[in-house]
């Protein structure tokens, strides 16, 4: 293994290690509770990550973004396969109730791009993260969310006002979802923004993965680890599977090994925050979703450090 490998693999992990346990700790000494920890979470959904992504993208040169076809279309693919087919194999052969079948499809097949490819991604690519980042966003927050919605509301009973259409409005207006848009036709249709201005909008978009990894590691501390079969299942499938799927499938079809490892690194990164604030939200399934990202996140040590050493 070359020596820089010795350096990406901590470098791309070690900050997400770090901060979950420094959350964790903050909620051992009563400094944040559970509460709160939802009360960081909607600061990081409503403000910091919609600005961090817009900033990051804005800022991204057009030549890079329209390179990224290849790459935009495998994510985009991969993201709704890895949850559209576990929920259909979660409910219907292993029989599981509507929403935690929706709440484990969701943490397979949503990696947290939105809340640490800011600092993971950024670290591995530089400037092309930003286009990674976006895609990844938009495809969660237009195609997963919404649905994830829907499904959540029936399995508890609650029909009303659930159509996809209705819940993709509802999901366009929130900024999480039309402001990678917008920075992404600012940057194809070449419109500039002065970067004093990006930089002030992404002042607290700095924060975005701080903040979601610190709530998780509150999160975790108030609901305590339970390793389960299920929790098992989901860490295997979302930190080996999907994005070992990924890099033998691209590799098949002839895509270039810089244009893999971009695609196989941005699908091994770890559970998302989105499934445990759902899961907080619907009040179900909350220890399984924390458990599960605490287990992804410490196995990721291993498992992305083998993608890295895979695919660089």
């Amino acid at each position: 293994m070359e020596s820089r490998n010795f350096i990406l693999i901590p470098g791309a992990i070690l900050p997400v290690v770090v901060t979950v346990l420094l959350g964790y700790i903050s909620g051992k000494r009563n400094d944040f509770a559970w509460e709160q920890a939802g009360a960081i979470n909607k600061l990081v959904m409503l403000y910091a990550l919609p600005l961090s992504i817009f900033s990051n993208m804005v800022m991204t040169p057009r030549s890079v973004v329209m390179s990224m076809g290849p790459v935009a279309a495998a994510i985009v693919v991969a993201l709704i396969i890895s949850f559209v087919l576990p929920l259909i194999i979660i409910r219907y052969i292993f029989k599981r109730d509507l929403s935690l079948s929706t709440l484990q499809a969701l943490a397979i097949g949503s990696p947290a791009v939105p809340f640490i490819g800011t600092s993971v991604l950024a670290f591995l690519f530089g400037t092309v993260s930003a286009s990674l980042i976006t895609v990844s966003s938009i495809t969660q927050n237009v195609f997963q969310l919404p649905l994830v919605m829907i499904l959540m509301s029936w399995g508890a009973g609650d029909k009303k006002n659930s159509s996809f259409i209705g819940s993709v409005i509802d999901a366009v207006k929130q900024p999480v979802v039309w402001s990678p848009v917008l920075a992404l036709l600012l940057v194809i249709l070449n419109v500039h923004i002065p970067e004093t201005v990006a930089m002030a909008l992404g002042l607290l978009g700095k924060a975005t993965g701080g903040l979601a990894l610190f709530s998780a590691g509150i999160v975790l501390y108030s609901r305590s680890i339970l390793i389960t079969v299920p929790t098992i299942i989901t860490v295997i499938a979302r930190n080996i599977i999907v994005p070992g799927a990924c890099f033998f499938i691209l590799s098949a079809l002839g895509l270039s090994m810089e244009q893999i490892k971009q695609v196989v690194l941005t699908m091994a990164i770890p559970v998302g925050s989105i499934a445990i604030i759902i899961a907080m939200q619907y009040k179900t399934g909350e220890q399984e979703m924390a458990s599960t990202m605490a287990l992804s996140i410490i196995l990721s040590i291993l498992t992305m450090g083998a993608f890295i050493f895979l695919t660089f």
